[in-house]
């Protein structure tokens, strides 16, 4: 009887799931530079946007005219601006009027040929529309002009209500790039036929555009993983930011559903149902309270130890990093907070394998394993 009992527990054992270790936060070296130059100020200062070369060159979006365009001098440490692609008439003086992504199509030695994203006044200057343009970068004359539109968002909305523009890419070819686009802050989000572009994520190139998904906050982090699956972050309301798998055609739920809660009764919108995702798609993994979510990327293959291949996120709330790790079915298995001290507001993969940051602070962060 005992040894039938012995073997019992045994097989219990053998079939019963372990848990899986919790993985240890990881420990950062960090590499501090001065860019306060290419922060845009106005209403609060935000970080600018951030984009990294084959051959290591950082380029940097926003400045104190919110369009300009900055090389980074990766031995000297200074910034060089090559020029400014928002008119001064398509702007308030409001840091959220800035350049929100770059984004690096194709390069040679001699040239470059880049997506910026931004919002914009509209042709009355009464109402904000969020833009995607061409630019062409000669790297011999050090200048940057338009080339031309690919994508203006449609409502143009009340420029008394403009947030959440988005405007954050990941590439999908040399020539295209999703998209994403926020509600703009627009009281008629919830419906789907006044709204129109908000809340969505393109597939945009120079002859086509296709909406990708709709349901979407504020999207202010994108990344292709493993160059096939597209996750993204992005801010609910008080409470409730969400990272989601991005299938073709699906409906991730806002303004109708959240896991957080309306900030107060005069809010531009409020949601249907809190606390749920009911009817909807739910979140790979969503944080309440809220963590305020930037960038996304794929930490590279190595490098990062047990955190290789894994993915990490930038917060403005939380002054982190956030560390996860996924399995094959895009589940979250850990998660690890790593304070900075910094509002980041954008993140890249550098050609090392380091991690670089912008913040709102003004400062350039090398971030490795130490």
């Amino acid at each position: 009887m005992r040894k039938k009992l012995l073997t019992i527990f045994f097989c219990i054992s053998v079939l019963a799931p372990i848990a899986p270790a919790t993985a240890r936060a990881p420990e950062l070296s960090i590499t501090s530079s001065s860019i306060v130059n290419a922060v845009t100020n106005g209403g609060g200062s935000r970080g600018p946007a951030l984009a990294v070369m084959k051959d290591g060159t950082l380029l940097l979006g926003g400045g104190d005219k919110g369009g300009e365009l900055f090389v980074w001098n990766t031995t000297t440490k200074k910034l060089r601006n090559l020029g400014n692609l928002i008119p001064p008439n398509q702007r308030l003086i409001d840091s959220r009027f800035a350049i929100t992504d770059i984004a690096v199509l194709s390069e040679t030695k001699r040239a470059a040929n880049l997506l910026i994203s931004y919002p914009r006044l509209g042709a009355n200057g009464r109402c904000v529309e969020v833009v995607v343009d061409q630019v062409r970068y000669n790297r011999k004359s050090q200048k940057v002009n338009q080339v031309a539109n690919w994508f203006v968002s449609k409502p143009c909305v009340p420029v008394s209500a403009v947030q959440h523009a988005s405007g954050r890419f990941a590439v999908a070819d040399k020539n295209s790039a999703y998209v994403t686009i926020g509600d703009l802050g627009f009281s008629q989000v919830d419906n789907r036929s006044k709204r129109g572009d908000l809340t969505s994520m393109f597939l945009v190139s120079a002859t086509k555009v296709t909406r990708v998904s709709q349901g979407h906050r504020n999207a202010q982090g994108i990344a292709l993983i493993n160059g096939k699956d597209l996750l993204a972050a992005e801010h609910g309301p008080l409470g409730g930011d969400e990272l989601n798998l991005i299938r073709p055609g699906s409906d991730y739920g806002w303004p109708f559903v959240t896991y957080g809660e309306p900030y107060s009764s005069g809010d531009y919108v409020r949601p249907t149902k809190t606390g749920t995702h009911e009817g909807y798609v739910e979140p790979l993994k969503y944080w309440v309270p809220s963590i305020a979510p930037t960038e996304l990327v794929q930490i590279p293959s190595s490098g990062w130890g047990e955190w290789n291949g894994q993915l990490a996120l930038g917060t403005l709330r939380e002054n982190s990093l956030v560390f996860m790790k996924f399995d094959r079915n895009y589940r979250i298995t850990d998660t690890q907070l790593v304070d900075v001290g910094q509002r980041i507001r954008d993140l890249e993969v550098g050609i090392t394998g380091n991690l670089i940051a912008t913040t709102d602070e003004g400062r350039l962060l090398e971030i490795s394993l130490k």
